[in-house]
């Protein structure tokens, strides 16, 4: 038989090999889209955007243990609040600690008084890194708006006092949706849409407080104000009591 005759079968197995190949690489892209939808719907609850507002690492570098109490920084309007200064701390909102988060609390070790070395996923051990960074950057970011509005006197008190505010109510809300989750058994989309809702209304209506306090040729300048950069990683502590039902969320998901 003529070699040419052959072709047609050669054709044939040739398409028969590229479609097992083709059929493998549909295979592994629907599994790949299908991981990345998994990872989206995750991170739905709002709690991915919360994060990378308040700039919550994911995991701590250098994780200490828990600082005793009263030994916050005063420069954060949290510790302020902490020590008595300011508005009070809520009190209506208590969230309960359950079985996940009570493994990343302060707790003491066997010897007694000495409290264990939390894990660098541990959500107190990443506030605190957040909150270390945040404030050798904050003072800088002050002092330079400050000097770009020309601030002094009562608009410069203004200033710090709409700051503190926006820091102050962010807890109030951190710490209302800290309580609810408590009561509830999973953390659902509507809960993180609501916090990032509020949180986003908080800054904007800073914008407005801040450009009160200012000329109002300055109005333009201050909306290029990056508002995030003020926000105290302090204002997360509530959900340490629930950690183990958002951790996954407020970590985008990764790293389960």
């Amino acid at each position: 038989m003529k070699a040419y005759l052959w072709l047609p079968l050669a054709c044939l197995a040739g398409f028969i090999v590229g479609s097992w190949g083709a059929h493998d690489e549909l295979q592994a892209f629907q599994k790949h889209a299908k991981e990345s939808k998994e990872k989206s719907a995750a991170r739905q609850g709002g709690f991915d955007t919360f994060a990378r507002m308040v700039k919550i690492p994911e995991a701590a570098k250098r994780p200490r243990r828990p600082k005793k109490p009263g030994k916050a920084d005063a420069a954060s309007p949290i510790a302020v609040r902490a020590a008595g200064g300011g508005k009070s701390a809520p009190s209506a909102v208590k969230p309960k600690t359950d079985q996940a988060a009570a493994t990343s609390q302060e707790s003491k070790a066997a010897d007694g008084d000495r409290p264990r070395r939390l894990s660098p996923e541990d959500l107190r051990a990443r506030i605190e890194e957040a909150q270390e960074l945040w404030r050798t950057r904050v003072d800088v970011a002050r002092a330079q708006w400050k000097t770009k509005l020309k601030l002094t006197g009562d608009a410069e008190k203004a200033f710090d006092t709409a700051l503190q505010d926006m820091n102050e109510r962010l807890y109030d809300s951190v710490s209302a949706l800290a309580g609810i989750l408590s009561e509830k058994d999973e953390m659902t989309p509507e809960l993180g849409l609501r916090l990032v809702g509020e949180t986003t209304t908080i800054l904007a209506e800073t914008y407005d407080k801040i450009g009160a306090c200012a000329a109002p040729g300055d109005r333009d300048e201050i909306a290029r104000m990056q508002m995030t950069d003020f926000i105290d990683p302090g204002v997360a502590e509530p959900l340490v009591d629930v950690q183990g039902k958002v951790d996954g969320l407020i970590r985008g998901g990764r790293g389960r």
